[in-house]
């Protein structure tokens, strides 16, 4: 049995290591990857923060101002008082400094696309192979799910913890594999089973099934029936406060069709998710509430699937948490290399046992 379960854990390692190793190396980057983005471009995201920013309405007309002739379909609140807010206009990004109004750029959403934590999101989640990509980052999950639950069962009959340093070099390689990934095993359970969970709508669905009634459906607009003017941001933030007065608005959608109504996107202070999955759906033109879905409220699938993305990414516990998934990956990295080179280095015993087992 063992050796049945070494030859599954070696070939599968063998046939998905440079993927795995691809992934990891971007998903430990990913662990910063909007301090990437800043730190590429402090002069649009950095302020001096005041004490009380701006209406959304006021900013959204200084906004308006760098993009004349487009609607501004959303603005994105920051978390923090030194970082700007971004509002959206026909596929361009526009960085407003809260507390005076003034714009402090504007970036493309193609240039956005192009920039360097975009491209590690993309290589990431799809390896910048569209569909194709994505199913075969998919596999790998699955398969690093699997790998690290027999490394696991391999490691236990010798319980290898010590690195033997003054050892050869082979050896250490040897050491490092196994008691580095018992030591992340835990973490590498919870990033690639929340992986599996993202990937694979069928599972979404299957934790879907834990609630006691279906989730609502987002509300339609209702007809306009001859209302041509939408309300404004001020008045939509001042409907979600109501809604769910103890959340904080994170994101508030305008989408310009006319059949579509306006969501503010809200986060409770104990939800670990960065954005929030509390939503707001406001008639656009009555500005009266349609609905409201709050994560205090959710049932048990919801709250799951909810859960899903920050586990994967480390969000679930701040910065602390962070920083462990950021070594689990460098760890599932350093797995990728070192089964590598074990691979390698007992090429000629297995060719040895090979002949002797003909002879």
């Amino acid at each position: 049995m063992r050796a049945a379960l070494l030859l599954f854990h070696r070939w599968v390692a063998l046939v998905t290591s440079i993927v795995i190793l691809l992934v990891a190396a971007t998903g430990s980057a990913l662990v910063f990857e909007g301090a990437i983005d800043r730190g590429l471009n402090p002069q649009l995201w950095r302020v001096a923060a005041a004490a009380q920013p701006l209406s959304l309405d006021t900013l959204a007309a200084h906004a308006l101002a760098a993009a004349p002739g487009s609607p501004i379909t959303g603005v994105t609140l920051a978390p923090y008082p030194d970082r700007a807010y971004v509002a959206q206009a026909d596929g361009v990004q526009i960085f407003v400094d809260p507390f005076t109004g003034k714009v402090l750029g504007t970036r493309a959403q193609s240039d956005f696309n192009r920039s360097l934590p975009r491209r590690l999101h993309v290589l990431h989640t799809s390896l910048m192979a569209g569909g194709f990509g994505s199913s075969v980052v998919a596999l790998v999950t699955l398969a690093s799910f699997l790998l690290t639950f027999t490394g696991i069962i391999l490691w236990w009959p010798d319980k290898l913890w010590r690195v033997r340093w003054s050892a050869s070099w082979k050896r250490i390689a040897f050491d490092l594999h196994h008691s580095l990934g018992m030591i992340a095993s835990l973490v590498l359970f919870i990033i690639t089973a929340s992986g599996m969970a993202i990937h694979y709508k069928v599972a979404g669905k299957a934790i879907a099934q834990l609630n006691v009634t279906p989730r609502a459906q987002p509300p339609n607009q209702p007809a306009a029936k001859g209302i041509t003017t939408t309300i404004s941001l001020d008045a939509l933030a001042h409907v979600a406060h109501a809604a769910l007065p103890n959340a904080r608005i994170t994101f508030v959608s305008t989408p310009p069709k006319p059949a579509q109504p306006f969501v503010v996107a809200m986060r409770f202070p104990e939800d670990r998710t960065p954005g929030g999955r509390s939503r707001v759906y406001v008639d656009r033109f009555r500005g009266t509430l349609l609905a409201a879905e709050s994560t205090r409220e959710a049932q048990a699938g919801t709250a799951i699937n909810n859960l899903m993305r920050s586990l994967h990414t480390g969000d679930v516990l701040g910065k602390p948490t962070e920083a462990i998934w950021f070594l689990a990956a460098l760890v599932l990295v350093s797995q990728s290399i070192s089964g590598l080179l074990m691979w390698w280095n007992g090429r000629s015993a297995r060719v040895a046992r090979a002949l002797n087992a003909s002879a």
